[in-house]
């Protein structure tokens, strides 16, 4: 009866384990159907200095809105290559097993920046992850997906600021 019970015991540690270390699983996304809205939200300085955008994506068009605490500076729209549009989805699709391990932060640290990215799949949001950089915070899964949107836009001249 003891060795029953250890083997039923090993055998439930061992089922744990393994879901518990397994890797996340891949975000499934029809490239056609899909949008991906990546939102930067820059650190409290006074408005002059102050750029948040707002990159709203989809196999066709990407547009980006520039603001500074809500006032719109800028916004452009640009075509989305089927090459750049592969490289964005690829990178969605491993967002789930790039961010698994990350902590969720608490909102609102001083002087930090954040992002947000939100996948899309027609009407239905299929993903959403929100992270607060706090000097040094794990942004990286989230920068990275958005940087074939980024390189659409000429974002050096869209965020210059008047100081």
């Amino acid at each position: 009866m003891r060795c029953r019970i250890t083997l039923i015991a090993i055998a439930a540690v061992s089922v744990g384990l393994t879901v518990g270390c397994s890797a996340a699983k891949p975000l499934e996304v029809d490239p056609a159907r899909t949008s991906v809205e990546y939102t930067f939200r820059d650190s409290s300085v006074p408005p002059e200095y102050h750029r948040s955008y707002v990159i709203k994506a989809s196999s066709t068009r990407a547009t980006i809105t520039v603001d500074s605490y809500g006032d719109v500076l800028r916004q452009e729209t640009t075509a989305v290559s089927a090459e750049t549009w592969t490289k964005v989805t690829d990178l969605v699709r491993s967002l789930p097993e790039r961010t698994k391990d990350i902590k969720t932060q608490k909102p609102g640290c001083a002087g930090g920046t954040a992002s947000k990215i939100v996948v899309r799949e027609g009407d239905d949001q299929r993903y959403s992850r929100h992270i607060e950089d706090c000097g040094g915070g794990p942004v990286a899964p989230l920068t990275d997906t958005a940087a074939p949107l980024e390189a659409l836009f000429d974002m050096r001249d869209l965020l210059k600021t008047n100081g």
